[in-house]
């Protein structure tokens, strides 16, 4: 399982941590639009996305807002509901068929607690997913429209890239028309 790949690469697991984390594992499959995290709810489940993406979007004045995105070899959650004890403010929607290796979330930390290997882990994916969202606040605050379309077009999979424009363009910041402009100055 890509998962346990993703796990080496930050730190090396013995069979015994192998074995735990592979007890703890369910694999979910979920529907495009099928909701991962609905608003209001706890994060229950610590998700690993093994094939297909997911968007996090949050309810602005009645419109939905796309703010991140998870894909395939990415962890997906509410970081901030589990760090805080507090119920989701948004929700985890899948963008097409998805495959995801979900562990329960109490039980995760419980593992923080056991042993200083799976705190290696938990503190490599809060060290990444800080960067990742970082970089996300630096490209919205000071890049303009036309580069952080090109970061996206570098660094997300086609899966992600093919959805409705109305969706990335949000993603980006930006009304489709925008998004439309950048993309006919970039074809010609």
């Amino acid at each position: 399982m890509e998962l346990f790949n993703v796990l080496e690469s930050m730190i090396s697991l013995n069979q015994r941590h192998r074995d735990e984390i592979a007890e703890l594992v369910e694999i979910r499959n979920y529907k495009k639009n099928e909701k991962f995290l609905l608003k209001g709810d706890p994060c229950s489940v610590i998700g690993f996305v093994i094939q297909g993406s997911f968007r996090y979007i949050i309810d602005m004045d009645d419109n939905d807002r796309t703010f991140d995105f998870s894909v395939e070899n990415e962890f997906i959650s509410d970081y901030y509901g589990i760090l805080q004890s507090k119920p989701a403010s948004f929700e985890i929607i899948a963008n097409q068929s998805s495959r995801v290796a979900c562990l329960p979330t109490e039980r995760v930390l419980a593992l923080f607690d056991q042993d200083m290997v799976y705190q290696k882990i938990g503190r490599t994916i809060a060290e990444t997913e800080f960067c990742r969202h970082h970089e996300r606040l630096i490209s919205l605050m000071y890049h303009s429209p036309q580069k952080r379309y090109e970061d996206l077009m570098n660094t997300m999979p086609e899966s992600v890239l093919k959805l409705p424009q109305h969706l990335l363009a949000n993603y980006l910041g930006i009304t489709k028309e925008t998004l439309s402009r950048i993309r006919s100055r970039k074809a010609r």
